[in-house]
């Protein structure tokens, strides 16, 4: 008897030790790429709403409270235009195009759907083509490619790929769309069905044959973050810094935790450079910077006060039953039955957070706003950012202009800065495909909930109508381009697009 229960004990323990080596390195993300039997094969239009049905309720059951998410009975007519639209048996690729317009309308949160990976690399092992031509929209909403309206692609209307685009994307948020499509453009249009050699029909009635370039292999993009390579760790720190003449530039790709010490390193440079005088000027390039972790972050801002700054005013959370059960496959076995139950899946690993009543919303992490001083003289530390600025990029670009600590140069970032937080990924069931989430809701550092991208103190517009967060830089450097527009302190309109910004 005693043997027995040692035995059970001995089990019980190795499981428990089990789940949390589980814990620490989830297999979810590495698994997110369905085999290839499944990508090749089709899926039934029942299947397909079944999949659109459970991504609606999941998304409704955890986004935060007061998220603006269209009603049910539009969602609904949604639904119901897709069975009476969708074929008999649609592709992976379709179901990917039906479901991110879907997941597009709640405009409220940064819902994305990744992007079918095995679908792409099919194409590519059999010499599929990319576009690699300039693409944009022109004020009138017509498809330009080298700055010439096009008729047809593949035989295909352009006006007809403009509407899918928007209906994908505009209502996520109209400041991205025509950024979508001049830095997505080749990724929109394999999506949409088409891969080359292009065939273009431009307006004017003259046609050209792009070959365009060969598609590569692509790696999905959490692959490298949730089990990173020996490769990856010994790479490149994706920061900079250069101090010239009493000017530094600090240039942050991303802010990739897996360098806290050279950041720690930088920021120590940084700090004395200050102190000593060696340091009059900042000029901090966050264009392209999708975020990362946001304690790096914190250690600039310290460097520029001297003081611990917050990056938000709190987060909150939704707990609710779709919720857990979304997220229960790419959580460890021990987690699903310990009292906490609720958990997040992040880059780093599954991270198992207190319990709260089902159905609450909770708000924490708010300690108040200290009284933050600049070191450096507010004009004297210019932020760069533009469209492709987020998460917690956006909250440092967001703290800097909140605090007065800076100037932000450039176009508007990616999203607000209440749109960010943690990360949830679910599977659909029937076609494989995973969306994303906000699981907690980051609040802006005054602890209120913000509207719209954070928009910068100078926009720098282009001579087309366009947002120019190339010349940025020139601006920072007080070179005034002359090509260039500056407009001050714009205010972001919820339905503006470039052209009613940068319009003369």
């Amino acid at each position: 008897m005693i043997r027995g229960i040692r035995i059970a004990v001995i089990g019980l323990s190795v499981w428990a030790v089990a789940g949390v080596a589980m814990a620490k390195a989830p297999r979810g993300p590495i698994l997110l790429d369905a085999p290839t039997k499944v990508v090749q094969a089709q899926i039934s239009r029942g299947a397909a709403l079944e999949d659109l049905r459970s991504l609606d309720q999941t998304i409704r059951a955890m986004v935060p409270d007061g998220a603006l998410i269209p009603a049910q009975d539009e969602t609904n007519a949604f639904l119901s235009r897709a069975a009476s639209s969708l074929p008999a048996t649609l592709s992976r690729r379709q179901m990917a195009a039906i479901t991110m317009e879907l997941a597009g309308s709640y405009s409220s949160s940064h819902i994305y759907l990744l992007f079918p990976f095995e679908n792409w690399n099919l194409d590519a092992d059999r010499g599929g083509r990319r576009l690699n031509r300039s693409v944009a929209l022109a004020p009138d909403d017509a498809l330009l490619i080298d700055n010439r309206p096009v008729q047809t692609i593949n035989g295909r209307a352009a006006t007809d790929f403009v509407d899918w685009v928007k209906g994908s994307y505009g209502r996520f948020n109209p400041l991205r769309l025509p950024q979508r499509v001049r830095e997505g453009g080749a990724e929109m249009l394999w999506l949409w069905g088409i891969d080359g050699p292009f065939t273009i029909v431009f307006r004017d009635g003259s046609q050209e044959v792009i070959e365009g370039v060969a598609m590569s292999r692509r790696e999905h993009p959490l692959a490298s973050q949730s089990q990173p390579t020996s490769q990856t760790q010994t790479s490149q720190a994706p920061f900079s810094l250069l101090i010239e003449k009493t000017i530094a530039r600090l240039d942050i790709e991303t802010l990739d935790q897996r360098f806290v010490g050279e950041w720690e390193a930088l920021m120590s440079e940084l700090q004395a450079g200050i102190a000593q005088g060696k340091v009059t000027s900042l000029i901090v390039d966050l264009r392209g910077n999708r975020g990362g972790a946001g304690r790096l972050s914190v250690g600039l801002l310290k460097v520029l006060t001297g003081t611990d700054v917050p990056m938000s005013g709190g987060k909150r959370w939704k707990r609710s039953k779709a919720y857990e059960d979304g997220l229960a496959e790419f959580v460890p076995p021990l987690l699903r039955f310990a009292p906490w139950r609720r958990a997040i899946l992040g880059a780093d690993g599954v991270a198992a957070l207190d319990s709260i009543p089902m159905g609450e919303t909770r708000l924490f992490g708010s300690n108040g706003l200290p009284k933050v001083t600049s070191i450096l003289p507010s004009n004297r530390v210019r932020i760069l950012i533009d469209h492709n600025t987020g998460s917690s990029a956006t909250q440092l670009a967001r703290a800097i202009q909140f605090f007065k600590l800076g100037e932000l140069i450039g176009a508007p970032t990616s999203s607000s800065t209440s749109e960010l937080g943690e990360i949830a990924f679910f599977r659909l069931e029937n076609s494989q495909l995973v969306f994303a989430s906000p699981s907690a809701e980051f609040l802006d550092v005054s602890g209120q909930r913000t509207s719209g991208p954070v928009m910068p103190d100078v926009l720098v517009c282009g001579d087309n109508g366009l947002f120019e967060p190339g010349r940025a830089l020139d601006v920072a450097l007080n070179m005034n381009p002359p090509d260039v527009r500056q407009i001050l302190k714009p205010v972001f309109q919820a339905n503006a697009s470039e052209s009613d910004y940068c319009g003369k």
